[in-house]
């Protein structure tokens, strides 16, 4: 009997402990600060810092959703080619360079006109299941869908693009013009 009074007596003090530790942090209402950070106050904004660029974005979105912008923004008509355009001097067919801005030049195909969209989308649709990087653009002077196959950053590359496409899918006319991004 008196191991298992010495059980209870143990079991009742372990108890007894343990609440006196557990209770009070358990009951204690007034937190107060949890962790401390040695991260500094943020910075006075200097004068020339101009804190409505930060709101712009959503403004922009807003104005996105609303359909305003829309109206305001008009691409660029795609240029149309009647002859390839001429080889530059100073710049090599056959690497990738800049044009005198610093910008880099590229060169795209024009491989196609359409009146009707459907038939536009259908053979750039084609030209892509063919691996080949394809986009159409509309020109509203005109009302044709223009579609092209590139941009590509060497000339030589676009003039190999051309002769496989000629003898990959039969097109005729296809005009080599500098790319100019919109």
């Amino acid at each position: 009997m008196e191991t298992n009074l010495k059980a209870r007596l143990i079991g009742a003090l372990v108890t007894v402990l343990a609440l006196a530790l557990i209770l009070p942090n358990i009951l204690h209402r007034d937190k107060g600060p949890g962790f401390t950070t040695e991260i500094p106050a943020k910075p006075k904004t200097p004068d020339w810092v101009d804190e409505s660029q930060s709101s712009r974005v959503r403004i922009e979105l807003d104005q996105l959703a609303s359909g305003d912008m829309q109206n305001r923004i008009t691409p660029p008509q795609p240029r149309i080619a009647d002859q390839d355009d001429p080889k530059m001097p100073h710049l090599p067919g056959e690497r990738a360079s800049l044009d005198e801005m610093g910008a880099p030049v590229a060169w795209t195909l024009q491989v196609g006109a359409f009146n009707t969209s459907s038939n536009a989308i259908k053979f750039r649709d084609q030209l892509r299941a063919k691996d080949f990087k394809a986009y159409m653009l509309r020109n509203s002077a005109t009302q044709l869908d223009h579609i092209f196959v590139g941009p590509m950053l060497q000339r030589a590359k676009a003039e190999q693009v051309r002769e496989q496409l000629t003898k990959e899918m039969a097109i005729k006319g296809i005009r080599l013009q500098q790319y100019k991004p919109e």
